[in-house]
C-alpha cells in the first residue's frame, strides 16, 4: 500500500512538474513570436510568427481548459499587444513584495478579496525605483508607511511553481516608520501582524520559499539577497 502511494505522488508531482515546463514553453514561444512580430512585421519571417503564436495560443488554451474560443481570444490578446520594434521587445513581469516586521518580529499579512493571505506585493510602475514601488504599495494597500532596508529575494515565478504570467519579483524587508493600519476595501478583507511560525490560512500562491528566507533574514543572520539558481 506505501509502495502504490508513493508511486502515486511521484506520479502527481511528474504531471505538476510537466504542466509549469509546457506552461514555460508557451510564454517563451509568445514571447518570441511577438517580439519577432515587433522587428519584422511583415514577409516570410512574420508569417511564421504569426504561426507561432496561434501554436502557442492554441496549448495555452489546452493548459487552462479555455476551449477553442479561449485560444483566439488568446492569440488576439497577444497579437494585439505587439509594439513597433524596441518597444515591442516582451519581456518578463516585474514586481515587488514587502516583508514588513513590527518591533515583537511579527510580519505583515493581508486577506486578499479572494479570502487568501498574503505579503504586500504588487507590479512595479514606471518612473520610480523598485524600493519605492514596495514602500508605495504597503501605503497604498494598507495604510502604513514603511521604509526597505534590504534586498531579502529575487524569485522568478515560474520556479516558484506558478503556471501563470512569467513574473520577477523582488522582495524586501521593510520596517514601519509611520501610519495607521487601515486596509484598502479594492485590495484586503483584513490585515495584522502574524509570527512566521504561525502564519494564518489559506496563503496565496504556490511559493513558500519566501517564509524560510524570511526567517533567515530576521532570525538566523542572513545578509546575501537569495536568486533562484541555474
Amino acid at each position: 500500500m506505501l509502495d502504490l502511494v508513493r508511486k502515486q505522488s511521484r506520479a502527481m508531482a511528474d504531471e505538476s512538474q510537466l504542466v509549469l515546463e509546457l506552461a514555460r514553453l508557451v510564454e517563451r514561444v509568445a514571447a518570441i513570436a511577438r517580439t519577432g512580430l515587433a522587428f519584422k512585421p511583415d514577409g516570410y519571417d512574420a508569417e511564421r510568427y504569426e504561426e507561432l503564436l496561434k501554436e502557442a495560443s492554441r496549448l495555452g488554451a489546452l493548459l487552462s481548459g479555455a476551449g477553442d474560443a479561449g485560444a483566439e481570444e488568446l492569440r488576439r490578446r497577444w497579437r494585439e499587444s505587439v509594439g513597433p520594434g524596441y518597444d515591442g521587445y516582451v519581456t518578463a513581469g516585474v514586481g515587488v513584495g514587502a516583508i514588513v516586521f513590527n518591533r515583537r518580529h511579527e510580519v505583515l499579512m493581508m486577506k486578499r478579496p479572494n479570502g487568501r493571505w498574503w505579503y504586500p506585493t504588487g507590479f512595479c510602475d514606471v518612473g520610480i525605483s523598485p524600493a519605492e514601488n514596495a514602500a508605495k504599495e504597503v501605503r497604498e494597500e494598507l495604510g502604513l508607511v514603511v521604509r526597505p532596508v534590504r534586498l531579502m529575494a529575487v524569485i522568478d515565478s515560474l520556479k516558484a511553481g506558478s503556471a501563470a504570467r512569467h513574473i520577477y519579483s523582488m522582495l524586501f524587508e521593510c520596517e514601519v516608520e509611520g501610519g495607521e493600519l487601515r486596509p484598502n476595501p479594492l485590495e484586503a478583507v483584513e490585515a495584522a501582524f502574524h509570527p512566521l511560525a504561525s502564519l494564518p490560512q489559506p496563503l496565496h500562491g504556490v511559493d513558500r520559499k519566501w517564509i524560510s528566507i524570511a526567517r533567515e533574514f530576521r532570525f538566523e543572520g542572513r545578509t546575501e539577497p537569495y536568486f533562484d539558481p541555474l
